[in-house]
């Protein structure tokens, strides 16, 4: 392995080694985004190759402009953190670079006046993705002590079938830290509090109820006091 954090270096490195390569690639992001736009593109397309002696993946990066009559981060937009993935044709296991995908789409009338709100989004998510790649990749080094790294494709399959109440992914080990590292992040980028991030990110997740939201940020909290450097919320 290239490299291993101990579980004190993991509690810290959140707020500084990742916040720095987030914000460099946001900042390369957006500015190649506006770039296309400015030239009448319907889409912005961005890809780099991120490898250094602390990680490793590939960012795709677009933006589309239409298929939509305000602005949505697309269900496309996700994160893969494993280092292997089983290949059902040749019954075997092969080599794959962990990646981020991150698709925005917007209405081009809304631009340039809702550039800002897109460039908050794009750091929210960057920086959740991010922390998607550090909860595996263990043979390239990506993945960080103390983080979730259990497979919870099973219940990510059940939630997104119905059979388990959608509150549930809120709940889900990893997306609870990338959800905290991510609003931690935009409310670092919009100079607010860390409540006022979580409280207008829960208000869009239309599904939850008084007692579910409660649920979440019971958990949320938990697991803030437990990293460490989160902001009480």
């Amino acid at each position: 392995m290239k490299h291993i954090s101990t579980f004190e270096s993991f509690l810290n490195e959140g707020r500084s080694k990742w916040d720095s390569l987030a914000g460099k690639l946001v900042s390369q992001v957006f500015k190649s985004w506006i770039k296309d736009w400015k030239k009448g593109k319907k889409e912005a397309k961005y890809f780099e190759q991120i490898e250094n002696d602390q990680i490793e993946f590939d960012l795709h990066a677009n933006i589309y402009f239409g298929k939509t009559k305000g602005f949505e981060v697309l269900n496309s937009t996700g994160a893969d953190g494993r280092d292997e993935v089983y290949n059902k044709e040749d019954d075997d296991w092969e080599d794959q670079t962990p990646y981020i995908i991150i698709d925005f789409a917007i209405n081009p009338d809304w631009l340039p006046g809702e550039w800002s709100e897109v460039y908050m989004y794009l750091a929210d998510v960057m920086r959740h993705e991010m922390e998607h790649v550090t909860q595996d990749g263990k043979s390239i080094g990506n993945y960080r002590m103390g983080k979730p790294n259990e497979d919870d494709t099973e219940l990510r399959n059940l939630i997104e079938l119905g059979f388990l109440p959608k509150y549930n992914y809120l709940m889900l080990p990893k997306e609870v830290d990338a959800n905290l590292q991510g609003l931690r992040y935009e409310a670092k980028k919009r100079k607010i509090s860390m409540e006022d991030a979580v409280n207008k990110y829960l208000d869009t997740q239309e599904y939850l109820t008084g007692e579910t939201r409660e649920e979440v940020l019971s958990t949320w909290r938990r697991r803030a006091k437990k990293i460490g450097g989160i902001p009480k919320f």
